[in-house]
């Protein structure tokens, strides 16, 4: 299996979001999860948000095929930054793509953008993405009763 991470164009993401489907373990509320209608119009708006926001949208690649986005936002330049992950959809879960999607970016970020501290946060019923975060070598650093909060921070030396 070969992952790898791309920057996220226009194109790719309306190619992405073709093939997209919601989890219900994405939501506080499971109920309010609404099957997902690719929209060219609101993908459009999702993408300029991206940009206008100065946010990072990486494409989580698996053997050429776009499965995942992470994105990078709240970026303080040579401070911290915050990675969100999202995969296609449920056939690309539980293979192990998350996790080495997310090793990807925190390298990413420590020796590329030159980021000593990264962020994330999960969705409580998600346990899931606090697995793989956990294992990827984030540690909970807070809760609230929607979400905990994660950190890494890039080793000394």
């Amino acid at each position: 299996m070969n992952i790898t991470l791309k920057p996220m164009t226009r194109e790719m993401y309306h190619q992405y979001m073709k093939g997209y489907k919601n989890s219900p373990e994405l939501y506080l509320d499971p109920s309010k999860c609404k099957p997902y209608v690719y929209d060219a119009e609101t993908v459009d708006r999702y993408v300029q948000r991206q940009i206008d926001l100065g946010r990072i949208p990486l494409a989580i690649m698996l053997d050429g095929e776009i499965v995942g986005e992470i994105v990078l936002k709240n970026i303080e330049d040579r401070k911290c930054a915050t990675m969100g992950l999202c995969l296609k959809n449920a056939s690309y879960k539980d293979r192990g793509i998350g996790t080495q999607a997310e090793r990807l970016a925190v390298q990413y970020v420590f020796d590329k953008l030159d980021i000593p501290t990264l962020y994330a946060d999960s969705i409580r019923p998600n346990t899931r993405s606090r697995h793989v975060l956990e294992k990827v070598g984030f540690t909970q650093i807070g809760e609230d009763e929607s979400f905990k909060y994660y950190r890494i921070d890039r080793p000394e030396g």
